[in-house]
C-alpha cells in the first residue's frame, strides 16, 4: 500500500517563556487580519540622540548552570557618530544578586548617525536553583581612579519572564501567545515584513516524518527587502522537535510582494504538535578570533489548539475548473485544471480498493505549456492521507487551446467507502522534498460497476459482440486464444493521446478465475483499438481447452511505482 499517516494535532495547550520588554513578537487580533501595530519596546536615553532598548534575554537552564543573555540595541538619532564607552552590564535577581556578564567582542564601539547596534553581553552562573532575573543593570565604570567609579547608568526592569529555552517550564503569557493564522512580525529585527500561518501538512518521507509549515511573508514598505533569519520549532506535550527553513537561499520581497516560505520540523512517528515557537538567533563572541557562540531566543508561540489541516472544504463538482493558489508558481496560470473521473474499484487479489483521479489539462493561453509535476494526495474522513501514483506524462508541451488527460492511482483499504474524501493538489517541486497544499475540495469517489460500455477520458468504448477462438498447436499439445471482438470507439476532440496514454488489457479467466492469458492493446499509435472488429491474439497457453471463458478489461497505465490497473467490464464467453 502506498505511504499512509493519520494528521492529528492534540487539543491541549503547551505554551513557552518567550516574553521580554522589546523581544515580543507583534500579533493581530484575530485571525487572517493584517498585523496589528506592535507594543513599543521601552525606549531609555543613554546620552544625547543616543538610545538604549532590550533587544532579547536569556535565562536558560544548562547542566553546568544557567545561562543569561542580554542584547541591548543602541540607536543613534543624531547627524554624527556617537561613540560607546565600555560599559558594564549587570542583572539583578529576585533575592537581590547580581551578576556581571561578560560583552562580546563583536559589540561596537560607535553607531553611526541614523543607524542602530546590538551590544551583545553573556554569562554562565553556577546556581542550581530557579534564579530569576528581575533586573537589567548598565554602568559606566571607571578603572583609572582608585577605587574605581561605578556610574548607573540604566536600570531596565524585567516585566515578564525572559526566554529560559525550548525546554523551559510551562506559562501561558498571552502577550506572545496567539491563535493559528494570525498574523505576527518581528519589531526586534527592525523588518517591515509580516507573516501569516496558512498550512501545516505532515509528511511522510524517507527519513521519517516531518511537519511542513507554510507562512505567507509579506512586505509592507515600499522597498525591497530581505527576509530576515529565524526558525520554527514543533512542540507536543513532551518534546520540542528543532525546524528549519526549507529554502536554503537568502529569500528577498519586493516592495508589496508577497511570498511563501517553509519551515520543516522533523519529529517522531506518532508525534501530535500541540504548538509551534518562533525563535531568532542571538551570537556572542568570546575573544576576538575565537569561533562565535549562537544561541535562540523564542519571540512568538503559536497555538495548535485545533488541527489546521481540519475544517471544511469547498464541495468540487465534476468539470469544473480547480481553483489554485494563486501564489504558487508550480502551475501556469494559463493552464485550466478539471477533475473528469474518480471512480473507486474494488481489487480482490490485493485485498484492497483502487481510486483512480483523471485530471484534464487545458492551455488557454497562446503559447505552448510544458506539462506541470504537481502531485495529488486523498484524505479520508478519518484523517488518513493516501499519496496518488502519477501517471508516467509525456515531456511535450501543450499547445494553445489544446487538452491532455494525466491520471493518478490511489490505493486504499478494503473499508474506504469513497465518501467524504479530501482530494489535493500538491506541490512537490518547489519545496522538494517535501510537498505543500495549492487547492483542495471535498469530493465523493463514484463506486464503479462494470458494464458493456465505459468511458477512459476521452474515449466512449462499447462492447457491441465478443468471440474467443482457440488454436491447438499439435507439436506442443497446447491451445492458444484468438478474440474477435466488435467495438464501437467515440473521442471528445481537442484532448492530445500520446504514447503515455492507457491502454486496455484483455484477460481470459478459467471458470476457477484462474489467469489463462492476456493481451495488452493501445488506443493510439501503431496496433490501435479501432471501431468495429479487433482480433486480439493473446499471450498465454493452456494444457486443456477452458470454456466457458470470462473477459476481463483493464484500464492500465504506469506510474512512478509501477502499473495502475483499474477493471472497466467483464462478460462471459
Amino acid at each position: 500500500m502506498k505511504k499512509t499517516f493519520r494528521i492529528t494535532i492534540a487539543a491541549s495547550l503547551l505554551t513557552a517563556m518567550l516574553s521580554v520588554p522589546g523581544m515580543t513578537a507583534s500579533a493581530s487580533a484575530e485571525a487572517g487580519a493584517a498585523t496589528a501595530s506592535a507594543q513599543p519596546a521601552a525606549v531609555y536615553a543613554l546620552a544625547e540622540q543616543l538610545q538604549v532598548e532590550l533587544k532579547s534575554a536569556l535565562n536558560e537552564r544548562l547542566t553546568g548552570g544557567n545561562r543569561i543573555g542580554i542584547v541591548l540595541r543602541a540607536n543613534n538619532t543624531g547627524d554624527t557618530v556617537k561613540r560607546l564607552a565600555d560599559y558594564e552590564l549587570l542583572v539583578r535577581m529576585r533575592d537581590g544578586t547580581e551578576y556581571a556578564l561578560q560583552p562580546s567582542a563583536a559589540n561596537a564601539k560607535a553607531v553611526q548617525p541614523k543607524t542602530s547596534a546590538d551590544l551583545g553581553y553573556l554569562a554562565t552562573i553556577d546556581r542550581t536553583d530557579d534564579a530569576e532575573i528581575t533586573e537589567v543593570l548598565l554602568k559606566e565604570v571607571d578603572y583609572y581612579v582608585y577605587p574605581k567609579k561605578e556610574t548607573l547608568l540604566l536600570s531596565i526592569p524585567i516585566v515578564s519572564r525572559p526566554w529560559n529555552g525550548s525546554e523551559g517550564a510551562v506559562a501561558i503569557d498571552p502577550t506572545v501567545s496567539q491563535a493559528w493564522k494570525e498574523a505576527f512580525s518581528f519589531p526586534s529585527l527592525q523588518s517591515p515584513i509580516s507573516y501569516k500561518p496558512v498550512s501545516i501538512q505532515k509528511d511522510m518521507t524517507e527519513k521519517g516524518t516531518v511537519y511542513v509549515v507554510q507562512l505567507l511573508a509579506a512586505n509592507t514598505a515600499d522597498y525591497r527587502v530581505l527576509v530576515p533569519d529565524f526558525t520554527i520549532d514543533g512542540r507536543s506535550d513532551s518534546k520540542v522537535f528543532a525546524g528549519s527553513r526549507v529554502e536554503q537561499e537568502q529569500v528577498a520581497l519586493e516592495a508589496r510582494e508577497e511570498k511563501y516560505i517553509h519551515y520543516a520540523i522533523p519529529t517522531d512517528t506518532d508525534t501530535i504538535l500541540s504548538g509551534l515557537n518562533v525563535l531568532t538567533t542571538e551570537s556572542f563572541l568570546d575573544a576576538a578570533g575565537s569561533a562565535p557562540v549562537s544561541y535562540k531566543v523564542g519571540r512568538l508561540h503559536i497555538q495548535l489548539s485545533a488541527s489546521p489541516g481540519s475544517g471544511s472544504y469547498p464541495t468540487y463538482t465534476f468539470g469544473d475548473k480547480i481553483e489554485l493558489d494563486a501564489k504558487n508558481k508550480l502551475i501556469h496560470p494559463d493552464l485550466q485544471l478539471t477533475l473528469v473521473g474518480l471512480p473507486i474499484n474494488d481489487n480482490t487479489e490485493e485485498g484492497t480498493k483502487t481510486v483512480t483521479a483523471t485530471f484534464l489539462l487545458t492551455n488557454n493561453g497562446d503559447s505552448p505549456i510544458p506539462i506541470p509535476a504537481f502531485q495529488s494526495g486523498l484524505l479520508s474522513s478519518d484523517g488518513f492521507h493516501y499519496d496518488g501514483s502519477r501517471q508516467t506524462a509525456g515531456g511535450t508541451p501543450l499547445l494553445p487551446k489544446e487538452s491532455v488527460t494525466v491520471n493518478y492511482s490511489f490505493t486504499l483499504p478494503a473499508t474506504e467507502t469513497g465518501q467524504g474524501l479530501v482530494l489535493k493538489i500538491e506541490d512537490a517541486v518547489t519545496t522538494a522534498p517535501y510537498k505543500s497544499t495549492i487547492a483542495a475540495y471535498q469530493v465523493e469517489a463514484v463506486p464503479y460497476v462494470t458494464k458493456d460500455q465505459f468511458n477512459l477520458y476521452p474515449f466512449r468504448i462499447g462492447v457491441k459482440s465478443n468471440s474467443t477462438n482457440f488454436i491447438f498447436n499439435p507439436q506442443t499439445m497446447e491451445y492458444s486464444y484468438m478474440g474477435n471482438y466488435d467495438l464501437t470507439i467515440e473521442r471528445e476532440p481537442g484532448v492530445r493521446v500520446d504514447q503515455t496514454f492507457p491502454a486496455l488489457l484483455f484477460e481470459l479467466h478459467d471458470g476457477s478465475d484462474r489467469l489463462v492469458a492476456s493481451s495488452t492493446n493501445p488506443l493510439t499509435g501503431t496496433g490501435r483499438l479501432v471501431s468495429g472488429i479487433n482480433k486480439i491474439r493473446f499471450t498465454g497457453t493452456t494444457q486443456s481447452f477452458d470454456y466457458p471463458l470470462t473477459l476481463k478489461i483493464y484500464e492500465v497505465f504506469k506510474t512512478d511505482t509501477g502499473e495502475s490497473k483499474r477493471l472497466l467490464t467483464q462478460m462471459v464467453q
